[in-house]
């Protein structure tokens, strides 16, 4: 029997992510669940959407069609089980995979593998931080068409500024400690945050409250609405929201702030006072903050603002006293409306200026009777006790909760799981980071969309499991890793283990047995605390 030659395949951190869907169960539960599209199906449904993430985490920009491509020189069957090969996973095989994700529902399915992957790391969520954004889709879809059944791909707000692209939307669910996602939903591209923070709500908060473990949700002020705050009353959640500031209540409220009304908080720049509300028939807590370094910000801006009126003003004071008035009261009164004219500037030392003036040239006759007209005279004076309290009121904004707050320390805490609203923004920020598998979208059906952007939620799932693994397991095992700077740490992200891992190889002998190239103590070290050596030996 003849033998093979020497082969060599990419391992890389590859077989970290085959390790964590693995301890998940990401291809059992899919096939659990989803039946095969044919009986002679080779690859099953669980095992595509473990290549698709695979692809996806490779960080090497290939689109779906281009899967067999990134997986040739990979070892496909170590990753994946016996008999995989790079062939099998071509985009007819991948496409079908996406009709039958939709086919099954992505939400309900990425639920099902959201609990499994908390499951896996012994806690419940808790605390969920809800947020969307939108993804551009370049071709034109269903974007012209109405009343659209199904994810409806068109024009809408765009946050990444590309209004003139029709975009789908998601949104998610994240919880605060590792910004791992417990909830995805593809929306239209030109749904309202408003309405569908609710509708999310209405629709899942029993599921997120029961069976996710979600005991309190956390968003942005679009969750600040009357309705909605009735809707996470009859859930029985918990909730915390920015309000917005141009809410009647809330501007009054702000109004009536003045510097010595608000007590240090604790947190470095930050000072802030509680007070009782009931808006929207739903009883909570209103805490007012100021933040010193968002007043900063604004103090800059606003005295650019104040000089260029100051500039304004002084043009248009010398225009103002070149005038002349047929009487006192006209001068005067002119001085009153021209000093409406400014925000941060008025008139000190106002006077009308008695002026005698004989018509025609040359000297006046001793019989020449001379007219009397007024000038205005006045000095520029700045209100800056106004523009200091508009920098002050700047800096102020406030957040609402049904969670008790009867001290500083709660107040601090609001604060501080209020700002972990980033976790859910880093995940937008991950899914469309362009080497991720699906950055724009280039498959032509709505439907197969829609399963994209749940390919790209498992994505974000995956990482951020992977990556809460590996913090907790070193930190538990007292290992370290070095960081990009060489020194020891015990947090890294995934992304840069991910680099570390880089330039490990899997050669096969001739014999058909295995050896891994380039393993350093820094890889065993990850490899010994997540227990995934049988990808690595």
């Amino acid at each position: 029997m003849e033998q093979q030659g020497y082969t060599s395949k990419t391992l890389d951190h590859l077989g970290l992510i085959a390790g964590i869907c693995q301890e998940i169960g990401i291809g059992e539960a899919i096939d659990d669940i989803c039946p095969p599209e044919s009986p002679d199906q080779f690859v099953s449904t669980g095992k595509a959407l473990e290549a698709m993430v695979l692809n996806g985490l490779g960080f090497v920009n290939k689109r779906l069609y281009l899967v067999p491509k990134f997986f040739e020189d990979k070892p496909v069957e170590a990753l994946l089980g016996p008999g995989i090969k790079a062939e099998h996973l071509n985009d007819d095989r991948l496409g079908r995979a996406l009709d039958t994700f939709y086919e099954c529902g992505v939400t309900p399915l990425f639920a099902v593998l959201s609990q499994r992957a908390f499951k896996a790391l012994g806690f419940k969520p808790g605390t969920g931080h809800l947020d969307t954004t939108t993804l551009s889709a370049h071709g034109k879809y269903n974007s012209a068409e109405e009343n659209v059944e199904g994810l409806h791909i068109t024009q809408g707000y765009s946050k990444d500024n590309r209004p003139d692209l029709p975009q789908a939307t998601l949104q998610l669910i994240c919880e605060h400690l590792g910004g791992i996602p417990v909830h995805m939903e593809a929306l239209n591209g030109n749904s309202n945050d408003s309405e569908s923070f609710r509708q999310a709500i209405e629709t899942y908060g029993r599921q997120l409250h029961a069976e996710d473990g979600v005991q309190s949700i956390i968003a942005d002020s679009k969750l600040y609405s009357k309705e909605t705050l009735q809707v996470l009353e009859e859930n029985r959640m918990g909730w915390s929201s920015r309000v917005p500031g141009t809410l009647k209540e809330a501007k009054g409220l702000l109004r009536g702030i003045a510097p010595g009304s608000l007590s240090p908080l604790g947190i470095e720049g930050y000072s802030s006072a509680s007070y009782p509300s009931d808006y929207g028939g739903v009883s909570q807590h209103w805490v007012v903050y100021h933040s010193d370094e968002a007043a900063g910000r604004e103090a800059k801006a606003l005295k650019r603002k104040l000089d260029k009126e100051a500039a304004q003003a002084a043009k248009s004071l010398r225009a103002l006293r070149r005038r002349r008035f047929h009487c006192k009261e006209d001068a005067l009164k002119a001085a009153k409306q021209w000093q409406g004219q400014w925000k941060w500037h008025s008139l000190g030392s106002i006077s009308a200026m008695q002026e005698k003036k004989h018509k025609g040239p040359g000297r006046p006759s001793a019989s020449s009777k001379p007219s009397i007209e007024y000038a205005i005279g006045a000095e520029l004076l700045a209100d800056k006790a106004s523009w200091e309290q508009e920098v002050f009121r700047h800096g102020l904004f406030i957040l609402a909760t049904n969670g008790p707050v009867d001290d500083t320390a709660a107040e601090r805490a609001l604060l501080r799981s209020y700002k972990k609203q980033q976790s859910v923004e880093r995940g937008f920020r991950f899914i469309k980071d362009p080497n991720i598998v699906a950055s724009s979208f280039f498959v032509k059906k709505p439907e197969r969309v829609e399963a994209l952007l749940f390919v790209m939620a498992v994505c974000l799932l995956v990482y951020s499991v992977l990556e809460y693994r590996i913090r907790e397991s070193l930190k538990s095992n007292e290992r370290t890793v070095p960081d990009q700077k060489g020194k020891p740490t015990d947090n890294p992200t995934a992304r840069w283990v991910f680099q570390l891992f880089v330039g490990i190889h899997m050669l096969t002998l001739p014999d058909g047995s295995k050896v891994i190239l380039n393993l350093k103590q820094e890889h065993r070290d990850i490899l010994d605390v997540l227990s995934y050596w049988s990808f690595y030996s």
